[in-house]
């Protein structure tokens, strides 16, 4: 018996390769062992309603081709049902993917679809808000929103939006209770990681295991001029 998959696309996720995906998705998706429909998102929030319509359905999996923005929009759906979740990356920095081994190549991610081989990972929740990366408050959550906001996608853009945010930032004081201690912080970020990065292997958790059942809290100050070399290498 196939099993019954939605492909959901985000048409104006970072790279524009939406296109070469439906291509190589006719081409290489084992049509022997699925029964696929694919939707397109045409606003924001469409990917959990489309995402929360097939498990309703009797989805086995949600496949989304886009980024992780339109990963974390599935996920809202996802959470707590039986339906998988499928990745074919076509983000500006696909840190799930990353973290995940999927390969950044569309016709090798299909060939991993084709295999159907799941894991159950860990999620968390930020004021109401379920993610299965990260979440941070601070100047990654600053730059985020403004990326999110703006109509440019892609890595350049990104990094654009960071430099920019970067010299008009400043480190805030934060009260945390972490593991039932309470704790001052001062922070120019603070990330709360269930992978180990902000994508494109920019690492901020070494050891981020997305399904040992613990977050990483990583408190980070901010860097001096001289030092982002360092930090953009590592």
């Amino acid at each position: 018996m196939r099993k019954k998959i939605s492909i959901l696309i985000n048409p104006i996720s970072g790279t524009g390769k939406q296109a070469k995906a439906l291509s190589a998705l006719k081409e290489h998706l084992n049509a022997t062992l699925f029964d696929a429909e694919m939707k397109e998102s045409s606003k924001k929030g469409d990917i959990t309603r489309l995402a929360k319509e097939a498990v309703i359905s009797g989805a086995d999996a949600v496949i989304v081709v886009g980024g992780d923005g339109t990963i974390n929009e599935a996920i809202q759906a996802l959470v707590g049902t039986k339906t998988a979740l499928g990745i074919i990356p076509i983000g500006s920095g696909n840190a799930l993917a990353r973290h995940l081994k999927i390969p950044i190549s569309i016709k090798k991610s299909i060939q991993r679809i084709n295999l159907f081989k799941t894991k159950q990972v860990d999620t968390a929740q930020l004021n109401s808000h379920t993610f299965v990366s990260l979440a941070g408050i601070g100047f990654d959550a600053q730059v985020a929103k403004k990326f999110s906001l703006g109509k440019k996608r892609g890595l350049w853009n990104y990094i654009r939006i960071t430099v920019r945010e970067f010299f008009s930032s400043s480190e805030k004081e934060y009260d945390l209770v972490l593991d039932g201690e309470n704790r001052r912080a001062t922070a120019f970020m603070i990330v709360f990681a269930n992978a180990n990065q902000f994508g494109n292997n920019l690492v901020i958790s070494p050891e981020g295991i997305i399904d040992d059942g613990f977050l990483d809290v990583c408190i980070v100050k901010k860097p001096k001029i001289y030092q982002l070399p360092t930090v953009f290498y590592l």
